[in-house]
């Protein structure tokens, strides 16, 4: 009996942290663009600083976002650069003519541009953007 729900209890477990993937985050924006290529995925990079308002909205409201979460774990390579303490930040900030962060770029895994968003965006408005990158992407 103490088998049987041992087993219950880790089946229930497995379903539950697979069901919400978290976002394996990248730090190195040339690494990123590396896995990319080899897992056939987008990129998404996000240029933040910790002191922006904005930002952490995107953090707590629409990168926790369980469908958010599922889609860039699954369909992207997630990408932060600290504007503030990146070393190749300032590289990204002028390639990519960022004036205001948060800065959001959607890429292919050859590093062109598909689009991009500036400012706070939420979960809903940020599935669309995933969408319009995946079809932009496709049609490359």
């Amino acid at each position: 009996m103490r088998r049987v729900a041992t087993l219950t209890l880790l089946a229930v477990l497995t379903v539950c942290v697979s069901a919400r993937a978290a976002v394996e985050w990248q730090r190195n924006y040339k690494a990123a663009l590396q896995k990319a290529k080899s897992e056939n995925k987008l990129v998404m990079l996000d240029i933040y600083a910790e002191w922006c308002g904005p930002c952490k909205m995107l953090d707590k409201n629409t990168f926790s976002n369980k469908d958010v979460e599922a889609r860039l774990s699954n369909e992207f390579i997630a990408v932060k650069i600290d504007l503030d303490k990146s070393p190749e930040a300032m590289e990204l900030a002028k390639k990519f003519d960022v004036n205001a962060i948060p800065h959001i770029v959607f890429l292919d895994a050859d590093g062109k541009k598909l689009s991009d968003i500036v400012g706070y965006i939420p979960p809903d408005e940020f599935l669309k953007e995933l969408d319009s990158a995946a079809k932009k992407a496709a049609k490359k």
